[in-house]
């Protein structure tokens, strides 16, 4: 009889204890859930001032940017420049059209957008480079002109008084010169190339007229229009010593 009831009260004693630990786990778990809610609430909200701050700044910015662009259009005045260049341009050619020049369709738009101070002061300011037939026109893809002189070795002329600048050899070219003029007040270039012998020396002052080079390419062949593999003279006229410079010779030519 005393076995059973300290049985009994051991039993009530781990049931309590197993109670109360359960309580305890409870509560345990109460208040890691209100911790983990905490930090969840608190997360959220520093994502959602994160995202404001974003937004603003975005704005900001797109405020910002939008100033700028309205103070580069009232300092530049695009409209104004466009219409400028379009009323020179329109001036230039009736100017042509009153010389009588009228392969007036080779004077590219662009070109001359960028090169029309050049075209005014030095228009017919140079002689022709070379006796004979121009085979191939300027174009974006073409920087200048070629002609085929009448014989083969055809002499090449300074097409203007100048300082040779650069005398050397092109992959694409071969032999070249390139001599700078001055001309009206502006500094402007002359670029010969495909030369089978060069007559001058880096550095020489040359006059207009003044044979400074014979023609190169292919003795048997003389080159038609829109063939370049007979022997020719490639010419280019440039605003500087950039190959990209190019301008349209004919306009210079007299």
């Amino acid at each position: 009889m005393t076995s059973s009831m300290e049985d009994e009260i051991t039993y009530i004693g781990n049931f309590e204890e197993a109670e109360e630990t359960k309580q305890n786990n409870n509560n345990n778990n109460k208040q890691d859930k209100k911790k983990i809610k905490f930090k969840t609430n608190r997360h959220n909200k520093d994502v959602k001032k994160f995202i404001a701050n974003t937004k603003s700044s975005f704005f900001n910015k797109k405020v910002i940017a939008f100033l700028l662009i309205l103070i580069l259009l009232y300092i530049v005045k695009p409209i104004t420049f466009l219409r400028a260049k379009l009323d020179e341009k329109r001036e230039y050619y009736e100017q042509l059209q009153s010389n009588s020049i009228t392969d007036i369709d080779l004077l590219d738009s662009l070109t001359y957008a960028t090169g029309a101070e050049y075209y005014k002061n030095c228009c017919n300011s140079m002689v022709s480079p070379a006796d004979g037939l121009m085979t191939c026109h300027y174009d974006f893809a073409h920087k200048g002109i070629d002609i085929a002189c009448d014989e083969y070795q055809g002499n090449i002329y300074a097409a203007a008084n100048g300082y040779v600048k650069h005398i050397g050899y092109s992959e694409k070219y071969g032999n070249e010169i390139l001599i700078e003029h001055q001309i009206n007040g502006m500094t402007i270039y002359t670029y010969y190339a495909n030369l089978s012998v060069i007559n001058v020396t880096n550095g020489q002052y040359v006059y207009q007229n003044q044979v400074i080079a014979l023609e190169g390419g292919d003795s048997d062949k003389k080159a038609s229009v829109m063939d370049t593999e007979g022997h020719h003279l490639h010419f280019e006229v440039r605003k500087s010593e950039n190959p990209n410079s190019g301008l349209n010779p004919i306009i210079f030519i007299k």
